[in-house]
């Protein structure tokens, strides 16, 4: 299987997934619930949403990990799981997808303002669970793609 760089230079149409949370809520997600949890409480529910992705033509599928950072798991009491959560998000997706494609890392932003845009938190300190996350994640899964503000991803690319 081609590099998927080298397919988006050679002019190649990459397909990928999307809705991750509109299809948990579809299988029972109840609101409030956390949707991180369930790479590990509903391993099959979010395996078989990126499978259905496969099925439908999708070269590319996201970890379900868009909020798995301490900041963001921290209200729901897994602040503790970042690790296992990401590893599990990665794995899952890894597994749905096989050699039929490519594994992206969803990363999406910790829910803290930086403080020179007026928020409680450094730049450093904002990069830090974005950086490890990514590690965990390129560990089990494939590239990172960071779906945060401009000024998230030139702090993650760092």
């Amino acid at each position: 299987m081609k590099n998927l760089l080298e397919r988006t230079v050679a002019g190649e149409v990459s397909i990928s997934d999307g809705a991750m949370g509109t299809f948990l809520h579809a299988k029972g997600l109840r609101a409030g619930e956390c949707p991180e949890s369930w790479r590990v409480s509903r391993p099959g529910a979010v395996k078989d949403i990126a499978a259905a992705y496969v099925a439908a033509g999708s070269d590319i599928v996201e970890t379900n990990s868009f909020g798995g950072t301490a900041y963001k798991l921290k209200p729901y009491g897994f602040a503790d799981k970042v690790t296992e959560f990401n590893r599990a998000a990665a794995s899952l997706a890894k597994a749905a997808i096989g050699e039929k494609g490519y594994v992206a890392a969803s990363v999406g932003p910790t829910g803290r303002i930086v403080e020179d845009e007026g928020g409680d938190v450094s730049r450093h300190r904002s990069f830090r669970p974005r950086s490890s996350r990514l590690r965990r994640l390129r560990s089990r899964g494939g590239p990172g793609r960071d779906a945060g503000d401009p000024p998230w991803c030139t702090c993650a690319r760092r």
